[in-house]
């Protein structure tokens, strides 16, 4: 198992999901982040100039995920030119889906569908008094 963490800029987002979602990648992180790449620091106001961009982690069970995702991504940030950002891979050891207790690749399966139908029974403070 591997995970993808990647930093680029925001404006990309919405299409590297839509393409890991159209290639069945739907288990991500995104968190909002500031920095800056190797190109040095310009400072303003003695302050280092960061910028604003987002990281995104993606956990996937093998090879072939892992280069569907990467070349998600690649396919659109690699035409920015200076700071499009980075992406780097880490060894997962252990996963597991905290509900069901499933454990590494079976955690990062989509789970199988619901068997029983919900039920459309709410209940509220009006129908159900307290003690």
């Amino acid at each position: 198992m591997l995970q993808i963490t990647a930093v680029f800029n925001r404006h990309c987002l919405n299409d590297v999901l839509r393409e890991l979602f159209d290639n069945e990648i739907e288990g991500v992180t995104v968190m909002d982040v500031i920095g800056k790449g190797s190109l040095g620091i310009a400072e303003k106001n003695n302050a280092p100039d960061l910028f604003p961009k987002v990281m995104l982690l993606i956990v996937v069970s093998d090879d072939k995920h892992k280069e569907t995702a990467m070349e998600a991504i690649r396919a659109h940030t690699q035409d920015l030119g200076h700071g499009a950002g980075k992406m780097w891979i880490t060894p997962v050891l252990e996963v597991e889906r905290i509900r069901t207790g499933e454990k590494d690749e079976s955690a990062l399966a989509q789970p199988a569908p619901r068997t029983t139908p919900k039920t459309n029974t709410f209940f509220t403070a009006v129908d159900t008094p307290s003690s």
